[in-house]
């Protein structure tokens, strides 16, 4: 920090009794405290214990009545606590957190036969297949030929039931291709994980699904921030969240509501019309979103902080 050695409290992750420790210590010691939330602690539907619900309530209302510096990482997330917490005022920010970039070299994108969209990590009952395939298969019934080019490529550990459902009544053959988790290599040494990210480099697209439920609003997939450094397209399935569509088009990618069959069938024309044209290049952008960038921004933040403020707060 630019004034000195200065002593600070740092809570982080989804984890509510990581702030807690955070909200005692402050009240201990006097110290300035942050609280980086990683997932919004309260949110409508609820579908855990009450018990559960009472404690998350009440220690939002902690962080924002104490906190020096309260993070959020989706600005719908910031926007819904302040309006529970008016206390919070201007100590509330949001900061996105990003990925570094792969520590191997880009491999470069080609054209191939076929056109390949490929969808990276984990599928669940709210973040399924579902709506993908149904819009897939309209634009493969207007153009039957297209089945012989056109492929989905499922990379990860489980497929969720709705998901399986989908795929098993998927009439067109031979499309839909389930690769699971990918594991390390004993021959190379290499990680499961760098041959995930090398993977995601040469597809000619990357599927993005958020989810339909309701903690969708004030969440973003960390997987976006990997693909991102893949400089290749990415078609997003979004739920009501205008940050993760904002981040989505300013990248030139495609941004389409979640539960909206006719929107997905259309990015998905449009890109097979862009793949056709050889025009889904490598878009040289490199992602400004990586964590020392996050972490010279709480750095300045934490600067910030008037000192004396914690201490005058001390029990």
């Amino acid at each position: 920090m630019t004034e000195g050695l200065r002593s600070v409290i740092y809570s982080t992750g989804g984890a509510n009794s990581a702030h807690f420790a955070g909200y005692l210590l402050a009240k201990r010691t006097g110290l300035p405290w942050i609280a980086e939330i990683h997932d919004p602690m309260v949110y409508e539907n609820w579908e855990r214990w009450r018990m559960a619900l009472r404690f998350a309530a009440w220690l939002e209302g902690r962080i924002c009545e104490r906190a020096d510096l309260a993070i959020w990482f989706v600005e719908t997330a910031l926007e819904r606590a302040k309006l529970r917490h008016p206390v919070l005022g201007d100590r509330g920010r949001v900061l996105i957190p990003g990925a570094d970039r792969p520590a191997f070299s880009k491999r470069r994108y080609a054209r191939g036969a076929e056109l390949v969209i490929g969808h990276f990590g984990m599928l669940a009952p709210t973040r399924n297949l579902a709506n993908v395939l149904e819009a897939l298969a309209l634009v493969l019934e207007r153009d039957p030929d297209l089945s012989k080019t056109v492929r989905l490529g499922i990379y990860g550990g489980g497929v969720d039931a709705i998901s399986a459902d989908a795929i098993s009544r998927f009439p067109f053959a031979g499309v839909v291709r389930q690769f699971g988790r990918v594991e390390s290599d004993p021959a190379t040494g290499e990680s499961g994980r760098d041959r995930v990210l090398k993977r995601m480099q040469t597809v000619d697209a990357l599927l993005l699904l958020h989810g339909t439920d309701r903690v969708c609003e004030e969440y973003i997939p960390s997987k976006l921030y990997e693909y991102l450094w893949t400089e290749r397209p990415i078609i997003g399935l979004v739920w009501h969240n205008p940050h993760l569509d904002r981040l989505l088009r300013e990248g030139g990618h495609w941004s389409v509501p979640a539960d909206d069959v006719a929107a997905i069938s259309g990015a998905l024309e449009a890109l097979v019309s862009r793949w056709k044209r050889n025009e889904l290049r490598d878009n040289g952008r490199a992602s400004p979103y990586t964590s020392a960038a996050a972490v010279e921004q709480l750095v300045g933040w934490a600067d910030e902080i008037p000192r004396g403020r914690s201490e005058a707060r001390k029990p």
